[in-house]
């Protein structure tokens, strides 16, 4: 994922779910100048920043 793609997501009306390191997230915020997100972990509810690229979208759905 880009930080182009991360910022329609939050910016999106609907919560879409991402993946990091197969766990299940959501983009809170996003950081242009050092390509990082802070993401919440749907599982614990804790938030951590993140290199964008590590950012997946669910591979079950067709775009």
């Amino acid at each position: 994922m880009d930080s182009k793609r991360a910022q329609q997501i939050i910016d999106s009306k609907k919560k879409e779910t991402v993946y990091y390191k197969n766990t299940p997230v959501h983009i809170k915020e996003v950081d242009n100048k050092s390509d990082t997100v802070k993401v919440e972990n749907l599982q614990t509810g804790k938030d951590f920043v993140v290199n964008v690229k590590t950012l997946n979208e669910d591979f079950g759905l067709k775009q």
